[in-house]
């Protein structure tokens, strides 16, 4: 039976695992899965009692996607996530882009209300903000955003990090700092548990609703990939030699409860209470049932959690991001 936490001070009652619609799948779309599986898999996650969809007007036509696979559904019966980049991507340099304009913020919006066929987005988030833009980006979008809620276009206001370039979860800091926005999405997986440092206790005791992203990503997916990374990061000195084995470095924790790296990942991550669900992106029904199975399940042994700490908390970089 899934479980539910609190999102925070919206009041929300979310399930533990939340479809997502982005990343290297985008329900199918970057593989050639058909429209309809990806319609099959959102109805099972309204099976499994996953009721918090999260997904983005940059998630290529996903948005499109989930408003046909969710016709017919009542909308009380999912919590919907959205969100909109405020940079003019592709122009200059991270960081130096110009930002985009109230106007074009308006028009993301109501462009995203038609394709996810509502009158209403319960969280709308401001899309992958990087520090050096987080005080422009509050101070030219927000008021905007507020005018949105009187109107009723949006109910609760978010904010998501860049993860692949803020690796000390710097504009998150803000956020939680200014405690104007209801919600975050962080970048946490057993690769980058940082955030266990400062944002997900912040969170907790300001009351912000914590969405999880990249509990798995790139690199955790890939064994070949993951052990390229953890032989560099003993060269560099960032792992010690012994940590962790050369072959399989986490196969170690795959036993009893938990049987695929990819299960540990998803359990690690819905651990902490400041996390109120943990996103996955999937095409496949039999990805979504396990994915919502491990999540369910007992949690990683604590030694084995310790032992992750250790390891990668030092670090201190988003790996998974590579």
């Amino acid at each position: 039976m899934m479980k539910y936490r609190r999102l925070g001070r919206t009041g929300l009652n979310v399930s533990l695992m939340g479809l997502g619609s982005g990343g290297p799948s985008s329900m199918g779309q970057a593989t050639g899965v058909p429209e309809a599986e990806a319609h099959r898999v959102i109805r099972r996650a309204l099976d499994l009692g996953i009721n918090l969809i999260d997904t983005a007007a940059g998630y290529r036509d996903s948005e499109a996607i989930l408003g046909r696979g969710l016709r017919g559904v009542s909308r009380q019966n999912y919590v919907l996530c959205t969100k909109a980049h405020v940079r003019q991507l592709g122009v200059g340099q991270v960081g130096n882009e110009p930002l985009i304009t109230e106007v074009d913020l308006v028009a993301s919006l109501t462009r995203s209300l038609q394709r996810l066929n509502t009158d209403h987005i319960d969280v709308f988030q401001l899309h992958a903000v990087p520090p050096e833009l987080y005080q422009a980006v509050r101070d030219r979008f927000v008021p905007v955003l507020r005018k949105q809620q009187e109107a009723g276009s949006i109910r609760f206001l978010g904010l998501s990090e860049y993860f692949s370039g803020d690796h000390r979860h710097e504009a998150l800091a803000r956020v939680l700092e200014d405690d104007i926005f209801d919600t975050i999405m962080v970048g946490y997986n057993l690769l980058s548990p940082s955030p266990e440092a400062h944002v997900l206790p912040e969170a907790l005791r300001k009351d912000i609703g914590v969405l999880v992203m990249c509990a798995i990503h790139r690199t955790i997916a890939h064994p070949d990939r993951l052990a390229e990374l953890i032989a560099e990061l003993k060269t560099r000195g960032a792992v010690p030699a012994d940590a962790l084995p050369d072959s399989g470095p986490l196969d170690w924790l795959i036993h009893d409860d938990v049987e695929s790296i990819a299960a540990a990942a998803y359990k690690f991550a819905a651990e902490p209470p400041a996390v109120s669900s943990v996103l996955t992106g999937t095409a496949n029904v039999e990805h979504l049932e396990a994915n919502v199975r491990a999540i369910l399940g007992p949690p990683l042994p604590p030694a084995d959690r310790r032992r992750l700490l250790d390891v990668f908390g030092p670090v201190g970089r988003n790996l998974s991001a590579r």
